[in-house]
């Protein structure tokens, strides 16, 4: 029995000071999100239970790009959990600490998607409290959302305010004052951390191996100037004014911070700063894509695995996915064409087996404990109906037909040999049974040979069959989008055909086979038209036949797929609905 009603944990993806994070599955839908079990010390602290119970309330009803969606809180005497959207990507700390400082202009995006966050929850009366790079998550496509509102512990020496001191600004060291303002002023410390790969005010214990000196690092918020020097031009009346010691010399609020980041940006870097910033983060992370929660394995198993469509406030995806190898991660690369946003429409979700857990899941205590208080978000639904697939980003080449000789190489070394590349990582983009795109990175312009194969189910427990193959050459660029189209035949009326792709690269791709499966729907089924029957005559030389009204109409195809959550009642959910934020 799971510790939060309606969902299944599947693994632990990670632990930290304000609790334990687990990969879980909403079981009515199979969607994927994170749960996250607050540590005792936070339980037990009165003035932080009250707080965050009254926060999850507003913090339920924020649905906004930026922000890791919180779905459900539950609460019972011996567990707290929040149940949140899944981001399959890295926090911003594991970027810089293995990349070390971004690009400005990727800085500026990264503060840019934090301050629409924090603009979004300042709006509903809720502050962050805890703006750090571990609680700014980067995706596959360069886009980031803001996540842990409110869940902040504190320090561990005595008198120091709840949150992290390389963050804090000095309202809330000497008056202990956590608000918009201080999220502001923590927001410029992560912009600046960005660029140079460590906070603006920071100091470590003499003879100690890099052990935080609180007392100093305070000092240094309180009365060291901004080290303006060492940052780019661009970026300087914006930590100036970010940074301010007084709360009122700062930004009035987070919107009109992100107004003069726009400003400062585009004059500084130019109309496309954006792009740019967000193609770089994308670049950063897809080489770390082998640590994003759904590439994770834990067991070796290369069974076809398949899995529930991910329906809830996110991009619509596929209801039911194949898994294909113990590494399969879905990484989106469109990026040059898009401008650093992937299309919207389906995806593929690629997870290890579900029965494999590297973790226990938590003691289960108390079970003859009251039924726990939950709050949710209001559910949407959506028509389960196949999605169709916007077309491809303007500029992009078509895809060669099956069959097409290898076009000649162009640009860099045409006329001569170009080694194979290094295949980097392949994804499907979008697929939704009849057509899609696949991504492919490469090290080098040499030809890529893009092996596709299409399959089919007739039902949910029938075998796939392979109906067809194809066979493409990708040379002469190093990003590449490709346009796949299928058609899948007919599907029998009130039947679902479950229509997959396989998409294998040679040289093999670094993230192995990509497999993603969509459902079609077949037209519905008309009622059944009752037999004719003969009326009764009077003294009739011909009967006369009468023609019956028919009793019933055609069924409609109105099934729901439902989001996770339910109604909304007095607490917020668990985050097993929706990811929480990791």
């Amino acid at each position: 029995m799971d510790l939060v009603p309606g969902y299944r944990e599947v693994r632990q993806l990670g632990a930290g000071h304000t609790g334990r994070v687990f990969l879980a599955t909403y079981q009515s839908t199979g969607a994927y999100v994170a749960i996250k079990y607050l540590n005792a010390t936070l339980r037990r602290d009165a003035e932080f239970m009250d707080r965050f119970r009254s926060d999850t309330h507003q913090l339920v009803e924020i649905d906004d790009p930026n922000v890791v969606r919180l779905y459900e809180y539950v609460e019972t005497p011996t567990r707290a959990a929040v149940v949140m959207e899944l981001v399959d990507g890295v926090s911003l700390r594991t970027l810089l600490a293995e990349h070390g400082g971004t690009s400005p202009e990727a800085a500026l995006a990264v503060l840019k998607s934090t301050l629409l966050a924090l603009a979004a929850a300042h709006e509903k009366g809720v502050p962050h409290r805890d703006v750090k790079p571990e609680n700014v998550l980067v995706q596959a496509d360069g886009t980031t959302k803001l996540a842990d509102f409110g869940v902040v512990v504190h320090a561990e020496e005595p008198g120091v305010p709840a949150g992290s001191p390389e963050y804090m600004s000095p309202e809330l060291w000497t008056q202990h004052r956590a608000g918009p303002p201080a999220d502001l002023y923590a927001a410029a410390c992560v912009l600046f951390e960005a660029v140079k790969a460590r906070p603006p005010f920071r100091a470590y214990k003499e003879g100690a191996d890099g052990e935080l000196d609180v007392p100093a690092t305070r000092d240094r918020h309180l009365v060291e100037p901004v080290p303006l020097e060492v940052v780019p031009d661009a970026l300087r009346d914006l930590l100036r004014q970010g940074l301010a010691k007084d709360p009122a010399a700062r930004y009035a609020s987070a919107r009109q911070f992100a107004a003069e980041l726009e400003e400062d940006a585009a004059a500084g870097y130019g109309p496309d700063w954006e792009k740019r910033g967000r193609r770089h983060l994308a670049e950063l992370a897809t080489l770390l894509a082998l640590r994003f929660p759904l590439a994770r394995t834990d067991d070796a198993t290369s069974a076809p695995i398949r899995l529930r469509e991910r329906v809830m406030s996110l991009p619509r995806l596929p209801p039911h996915l194949w898994v294909a190898g113990a590494t399969v991660v879905a990484v989106a690369i469109a990026l040059v064409l898009s401008g650093g946003r992937l299309p919207p429409g389906p995806g593929a979700i690629l997870m290890p087996p579900p029965e494999a857990k590297s973790e226990p899941e938590p003691s289960q205590t108390g079970a003859t404990t009251p039924s726990p208080t939950r709050t949710t978000a209001a559910p949407k639904r959506t028509a389960a109906a196949v999605t169709p697939t916007p077309p491809p980003p303007a500029g992009t080449p078509p895809s060669p037909p099956a069959g097409t000789p290898p076009s000649p190489p162009t640009g860099r070394g045409a006329g001569t040999p170009v080694p194979a590349p290094a295949v980097h990582a392949a994804g499907i983009v979008q697929w939704s049974g009849t057509n899609g795109s696949i991504t492919v990175s490469a090290s080098g312009p040499g030809p890529v040979r893009l092996r596709i194969s299409y399959t089919r189910r007739d039902g949910d427990d029938a075998p796939a069959r392979t109906v067809r193959r194809e066979t493409r050459t990708l040379r002469g660029d190093t990003l590449y989008t490709s346009g796949v189209t299928h058609d899948p035949g007919d599907v029998a009326c009130g039947r679902t055909a479950y229509v997959g792709i396989l998409v294998m690269t040679e040289p093999a791709s670094g993230n192995g086979p990509q497999v993603s499966e969509a459902a079609v729907h077949g037209p519905a089924c008309a009622a059944p038209t009752p037999s004719p029957t003969t009326t009764p005559t009077v003294e009739r030389s011909t009967p006369t036949v009468g023609t019956p009204t028919p009793s019933g109409s055609a069924p409609s195809d109105g099934s729901l797929a439902r989001q996770p959550g339910g109604p909304a009642t007095s607490a917020p959910e668990p985050d097993g609905g929706a990811p929480p934020a990791p």
